[in-house]
């Protein structure tokens, strides 16, 4: 006589070990095309810190001021438009003519808000009926600190397309880019702090749970 091990489809239990670093590599080709070093939890609270803080003082700036950053944002993607093209192309594939074309939407929707913001967010007079002398006005204030998470397929576009109007509005951005374009999430941040953004929004995380449980992300 003999017994059966009954069949079984559990998988025995394994502990996750967190991200050590993040390996971008070229879809076409395979080629090694970065290391990076991924964030610890503490390198996420740390950048979310630096965020906040630098948010409290670009929110009181003017949207004038606002303005001529993105302006110097556009002329700053047009300079490095091919480099970053190239690099968005190395790391997720598309056609360099498609990578070139996200760089340059990128730069005209810079200019646009630069044109539009301060109107947009100026204060909007409210009539109201009360006493005489007494006024009422709406306001666009800032909101804080922005998490935008954003996908492979479009790592320029998709990225500036939200991130440019949140800080005319007087917002920081932080971004969780997909991993496979870290290097393209990384030279974006460069490019902000090289048209006088304040340092400390730009950060490629792999931490995404860690992000989504902070208060203090929009």
């Amino acid at each position: 006589m003999t017994t059966e091990r009954p069949m079984t489809t559990e998988r025995p239990m394994t502990t996750e070990r967190p991200m050590t670093q993040i390996v971008t590599i070229n879809p076409a080709t395979g080629e090694h095309l970065g290391a990076y070093a991924a964030m610890s939890d503490s390198d996420v609270e740390a950048t979310v810190a630096a965020a906040v803080e630098a948010q409290s003082g670009w929110g009181a700036t003017a949207p004038a001021h606002r303005a001529e950053r993105l302006l110097a944002l556009a002329a700053a993607l047009r300079e490095q438009a091919e480099p970053l093209a190239v690099l968005a192309t190395a790391e997720m594939g598309k056609p360099l003519a498609e990578s070139r074309g996200e760089v340059g939407k990128s730069a005209v929707t810079a200019e646009y808000y630069a044109a539009a913001g301060p109107g947009l967010l100026a204060d909007t007079p409210v009539e109201i009926d009360g006493p005489a002398g007494i006024s009422a006005w709406v306001a666009q204030e800032p909101v804080g600190v922005v998490l935008g998470v954003m996908p492979w397929n479009f790592p320029i576009w998709q990225v500036m397309r939200a991130a440019i109007p949140i800080v005319m509005a007087g917002n920081a951005f932080v971004l969780k880019h997909s991993p496979n374009v870290t290097g393209s999430a990384l030279a974006l941040g460069e490019l902000f702090v090289a048209a006088g953004f304040p340092r400390g929004w730009s950060g490629s995380s792999s931490s995404m749970s860690r992000l989504s449980r902070r208060r203090s992300m929009r």
